[in-house]
C-alpha cells in the first residue's frame, strides 16, 4: 500500500509538472478552487446557524428562564408554597419568585414602554447573569431605588450609569387605577445582543419591585424556573409536568413557546441554507470530473507506456480514483480550516454587525461543532469518488497501441 501511494503520487506530480498541459492544469486549479470555495461555504453556514441557534438561546435565557408560570388574568399570589411545590417536583431546578409589571420610562431624551422585572434571587448571584458594560449588575440593597437598563434602551433614552429616570405604573390593588411615579438611579447597563429584550426589560431589586407595584412582602407575579443539565424534550414537557403539579389557576409557558417566533425563524433557516450552498460541492464533484477526463484524455500516451510496462488496469483505475479523493480531500480541509479561520476573526473582532431589528442579534454569531468539518469533508470526498468512477471506466479502454500515436 505504501509502495502504491508513493507510486501514485510521483505520477501525480509528474502529470501536473510546470510547463506541460496548460489547459489541464487549469482544469486542476478550478477544480481544487471550486471544492475549497464549497466546503468553505457550507462549513461557514454550518457555524453560524449553529452561532445563532447558540445565542439566541443562551440570550433569551436571561430574560425567560425555562418555565415561566403565572396565574390565569396575571394577578399576585402568595408564592411561598408554590416555590417550595415546584422545588420538590423538580429536585434539580432552581426556582425563583418574579415581579413584572409594564411601566414607563421617562428621561429628558423621551418615554420608553418597558417590563419591570425583579427576581427573588439577585442578579450578581443569577445562574445566567447579566453582562455590564456600564456600572454595576449588582444593587445597593434589597429596597434601593434603582434599575438596571439594557444598552439599547440607555441608548434610546440617552441615559448611563449613575444618572437618574422616572418610573410611571399603575397600581390597581384598591380597585381602581392609580398612578404611580418614582425615581430611581441608573446603576448599571447591560447588553446582550438581543436588541428588542434590551429595550423592554428593566430590571430592579425584588423589594423595591414590591414597594413600587404595592404587592404585600409574600406576594409575587410569577416564578420561572431554571432546568439543569435538561434536554430539549425534557424543556418542550416541563410546562404540561408545571400545570399538572400546581392546576388551577396556574398556567406555564416554556422557553421555546415564549420566543417561538425567534427560534422558528432560525429553524427556518437551518434546512434551506446548507442545501443550497450544499450544490456548490455538487458543481465542485462536475469540475474534479472534468479535470479527471482531461486527465485521461491528455495524458493518453502516458497511461499506455504505464500499461505497457506492467501496470494492470486495475491500479490505473485506483491512481484516477486517487487523484480525484486527494484533490477534493485536501481542498475541503483547506476550506474548512479557512472557514475556522474566517469564524475565529468574528468572534474575536465582530467583523460583520447585524440590524438587531430583524436579526434580534447585533453581530453575527458564529460556533462551531466538531462533526460538522467532518462532515463536510466526507462528502466532499464522497462526490469526488463519485465523480471519478466514469473517468476510470474510460481509462480500462486504453490499448496499448495508442503508443503507436506518440508520434
Amino acid at each position: 500500500m505504501r509502495e502504491y501511494a508513493q507510486l501514485f503520487g510521483l505520477l501525480g506530480r509528474r502529470f501536473a509538472r510546470v510547463g506541460v498541459g496548460g489547459f489541464f492544469r487549469l482544469s486542476r486549479v478550478v477544480a481544487f478552487g471550486s471544492v475549497f470555495l464549497g466546503s468553505m461555504a457550507l462549513t461557514l453556514a454550518l457555524a453560524i446557524l449553529e452561532g445563532f441557534q447558540q445565542t439566541l438561546y443562551e440570550q433569551a435565557l436571561r430574560f425567560t428562564w425555562h418555565v415561566q408560570v403565572r396565574t390565569f388574568g396575571g394577578g399576585a399570589f402568595a408564592y411561598g408554597a408554590v416555590v417550595e411545590r415546584l422545588a420538590q417536583g423538580f429536585p434539580d431546578a432552581i426556582v425563583a419568585a418574579v415581579r413584572e409589571r409594564e411601566a414607563l420610562l421617562r428621561t429628558r431624551e423621551g418615554i420608553e414602554g418597558v417590563l419591570l422585572r425583579a427576581l427573588s434571587i439577585p442578579p450578581e448571584r443569577s445562574p445566567v447573569p447579566l453582562r455590564c458594560v456600564e456600572g454595576s449588575a449588582g444593587f445597593s440593597s434589597d429596597t434601593a431605588a434603582e434599575v438596571l437598563l439594557g444598552e439599547a434602551l440607555a441608548r434610546k433614552l440617552g441615559v448611563r450609569a449613575g444618572d437618574t429616570v422616572v418610573v410611571i405604573t399603575t397600581d390597581g390593588s384598591k380597585g381602581e387605577l392609580r398612578p404611580l411615579v418614582q425615581q430611581v438611579r441608573v446603576v448599571g447597563i447591560y447588553r446582550s445582543g438581543l436588541m428588542r429584550y434590551e429595550e423592554l426589560y428593566v430590571y430592579l431589586p425584588f423589594g423595591r419591585a414590591g414597594l413600587l407595584l404595592g404587592l404585600p412582602e409574600f406576594a409575587a407575579t410569577g416564578v420561572d424556573l431554571l432546568l439543569r443539565r435538561a434536554s430539549v424534550e425534557a424543556l418542550r414537557s416541563a410546562p404540561a409536568q408545571v400545570e399538572q403539579l400546581l392546576r388551577f389557576p396556574f398556567t406555564a409557558l416554556g422557553l421555546y413557546e415564549l420566543h417561538q417566533p425567534m427560534f422558528a425563524w432560525i429553524e427556518l433557516q437551518r434546512v434551506p441554507i446548507p442545501l443550497v450552498l450544499g450544490l456548490l460541492s455538487l458543481v465542485a464533484a462536475f469540475n474534479v470530473f472534468t479535470f479527471l477526463v482531461l486527465l485521461v484524455v491528455e495524458r493518453t500516451p502516458s497511461f499506455a507506456i504505464l500499461q505497457a510496462l506492467g501496470m494492470g488496469q486495475r491500479q490505473l483505475r485506483h491512481f484516477l480514483l486517487w487523484q480525484g479523493i486527494r484533490l477534493s480531500g485536501t481542498a475541503a480541509v483547506a476550506g474548512s480550516a479557512g472557514a475556522l479561520l474566517l469564524a475565529a476573526l468574528q468572534e474575536w473582532l465582530g467583523l460583520i454587525r447585524l440590524q438587531g431589528a430583524f436579526y434580534y442579534v447585533d453581530r453575527l454569531p458564529v460556533a462551531f461543532v466538531w462533526w460538522h468539518p467532518l462532515v463536510v469533508i466526507a462528502v466532499a470526498v464522497l462526490l469526488a469518488g463519485a465523480a471519478s468512477v466514469i473517468p476510470a471506466l474510460v481509462a480500462r479502454r486504453i490499448p496499448v497501441t495508442a503508443l503507436l500515436h506518440l508520434r
